[in-house]
């Protein structure tokens, strides 16, 4: 019996360890999600900032035409 118990402890063991690499794995995702998502609204700012610049000479344009 010992023997088997060893052997289920160790599956576990390694299923433990699987589990905590997957873990650290979707944190690191996350973290990059987490990033990605923060240069998109960098992004989106300053593309509202550009829209904002050129209100005035969009609105010259109109007149001329």
């Amino acid at each position: 019996m010992g023997n088997r118990e060893s052997g289920c402890s160790y599956q576990l063991s390694v299923i433990s360890y699987q589990l905590s690499a997957i873990s650290y794995q979707l944190s690191a995702i996350s973290y990059q999600l987490s990033v990605i998502s923060y240069q998109l609204s960098v992004i989106s700012y300053q593309l509202s900032a550009i829209s904002y610049q050129l209100m005035p000479y969009c609105a010259t344009l109109k007149a001329d035409h």
